[in-house]
């Protein structure tokens, strides 16, 4: 989730200041276009059946796959179906429960006490302002986007994970590695209405054709727009760098030979 503060709410830049990135609102609506194309319809792939699931899920998810929290949260929601019964969760119990998402001991903590802060405060309802959200424990901006776009279909912000932030930079619509200014950048050059659309969108997109190692730039529909285009085939032909040679190990001179004294003649 990163290091900033949890509960900051970045502003929409304005268009006619904001000089971040040589992307226009122009370009960014064909990339999008393009997208939506490619990706109609496209939702988060965590399951969940409300906004109290996918807030659960989101939160385990960290450092982990959506494929493999999908395998976890049924059990999760079986046993505590809503905020109230995760409250009076014991520990250990959860901590079982959620083992294989990693961090499992942390994640546990984190999503008692979320529990507990929207029972007390917010009488076992998940809150539906960015502000509340992000004031829950273990709740990041990230999160927060994930569970007002996809579960309570408010777009408030953008979805910047790693998949965002990799295939935001490729395509040049942002010069930043902090999230909060990759979101900046992408919410002043998207329309509102399609922020969580786009989010969605750009997610899969790096999930399964823009990956890190091997894009796929042949088969990529942004390839006309994209100033990275061909990197797939550049990484592909990269040669390998040769691990350094060890030095090999010197054979210890071997110790010389202790000469025998000679016997002294007896007198």
């Amino acid at each position: 989730m990163g290091a900033r503060t949890r509960n900051s709410t970045p502003k929409r830049p304005s268009r006619k200041t904001k000089k971040a990135t040589n992307a226009t609102p122009e370009a960014a609506a064909a990339i999008a276009d393009r997208l939506a194309e490619r990706w109609p319809g496209v939702v988060v792939e965590l399951d969940h059946q409300n906004a109290y699931q996918l807030l659960v899920a989101t939160i385990l998810a960290a450092q982990s796959t959506d494929k493999l929290i999908n395998t976890i949260t049924p059990a999760v929601f079986a046993k505590y179906p809503d905020a109230t019964a995760l409250s009076q969760a014991i520990p250990a119990d959860l901590e079982q429960l959620v083992f294989k998402s990693g961090f499992y001991r942390q994640k546990s903590g984190s999503l008692i006490k979320a529990a507990t802060a929207i029972v007390e405060r917010h009488a076992g309802e998940v809150p539906s302002t960015i502000e509340e959200l992000c004031e829950l424990p273990g709740v990041a901006r990230k999160t927060a986007n994930v569970v007002l776009g996809n579960a309570l279909g408010k777009n408030e912000g953008i979805v910047v994970d790693t998949h965002v932030m990799r295939v935001a930079g490729r395509l040049g619509l942002t010069r930043e590695a902090d999230p909060t200014k990759i979101e900046n950048d992408l919410m002043a050059l998207i329309p509102r209405e399609r922020w969580t659309d786009f989010g969605n969108q750009m997610i899969h997109h790096g999930r399964y054709l823009c990956r890190a190692k091997d894009p796929q730039c042949d088969a990529c529909p942004l390839a006309p727009l994209c100033p990275s285009a061909g990197l797939g085939i550049m990484l592909a032909k990269k040669p390998k760098a040769k691990a350094a040679a060890k030095p090999k190990a010197r054979k210890p001179k071997p110790k010389p030979k202790a000469k025998k004294s000679k016997p002294r003649a007896r007198a």
